[in-house]
């Protein structure tokens, strides 16, 4: 059950935003939501300016980079403090006693780091049921930020899309892939409290019958996923998703929105090339692409 929620925000005026949603994201599960903002250390920097200033110089940029993440950071916490008053949520560091009034309703509590965001965005994902990332804005930060928590935590990733209203309705991209598996294990709470499930099946091509033993993409067999998906009491209705010479991403991000899905569901794909993550096109879609809905992807 999703019951600890991480959210990073970076001081922008969107971030009062973002929490709402995940506010109000957490309250059917009485979630607690840990909030982070992490501070780029400016010395990380230095070596971009070469063995061309004093030190002197060097210093004073290095005083001004943290004078400005103070100031973000600072803008971050008011934020942060206004949006958990207007939304009454209790704001604690430590888990509510079992059976306590307390452990009824949402809670946030407020972590700062120093340091590469990816990077420790990735590592405390480890250690919370769910991440919720604004869309990635096409800032190359923004994609490095959702490839490292996709690819690193191993825990599910859910791209806010101002949809949380409509989370009665949920799409499922589902093409058979150990990938795809993973996301719906990741997405069972939102599945079993949905109203709506659809299983969409796209074309991606022939498929190994042999994957199970060779490692190859196997067959999607969609009435197996809805057969064990009625074991937990979810009636989901299988449609088949046409290309129609559209990429896989936006066939699927079509459908979901013919389905007026408020949540699509669909396993990350990517790989390392040399020390680079290779997005799969369809994941590359979802990240770069607005989908007017919000997005669990799981790797």
């Amino acid at each position: 059950m999703i019951k600890h929620i991480l959210v990073p925000v970076g001081g922008s005026p969107t971030d009062a935003a973002l929490l709402e949603e995940v506010f109000a994201l957490a309250r059917p599960f009485a979630a607690h939501v840990e909030v982070l903002h992490i501070r780029r250390d400016p010395r990380s920097d230095l070596p971009l300016y070469g063995g061309g200033f004093s030190a002197e110089i060097l210093q004073e940029v290095v005083d001004e980079a943290e004078r400005n993440a103070q100031r973000t950071a600072a803008a971050a916490r008011r934020m942060f403090d206004e949006t958990v008053t207007g939304a009454s949520v209790v704001v604690t560091d430590r888990p509510a006693a079992a059976g306590s009034a307390e452990g009824n309703g949402v809670s946030a509590s407020w972590r700062e780091a120093t340091g590469p965001t990816a990077w420790i965005l990735a590592a405390r994902a480890r250690f919370a049921d769910l991440t919720v990332l604004a869309r990635p804005a096409g800032e190359p930060a923004d994609l490095e930020n959702a490839q490292g928590v996709l690819f690193e935590s191993g825990r599910p990733v859910l791209l806010a899309g101002g949809a949380m209203e409509r989370l009665d309705t949920v799409a499922i991209a589902w093409n058979g892939s150990l990938s795809s598996v993973r996301a719906v294990a990741g997405a069972m709470d939102f599945i079993t409290r949905a109203r709506t499930v659809s299983i969409l099946v796209a074309d991606e091509g022939p498929v190994d019958a042999m994957a199970g033993v060779l490692g190859g993409r196997p067959r999607p067999q969609p009435q197996r996923l809805a057969d064990h998906l009625a074991w937990h009491g979810v009636q989901a209705i299988i449609r088949k998703v046409g290309r129609e010479g559209r990429p896989v991403g936006a066939a699927l991000v079509d459908a979901a929105h013919d389905l007026n899905a408020g949540l699509l569901i669909m396993g990350g794909y990517g790989h390392s090339r040399m020390r680079e993550v290779v997005l799969g096109g369809a994941t590359r879609h979802l990240l770069t692409h607005p989908t007017g809905c919000a997005v669990l992807l799981a790797h």
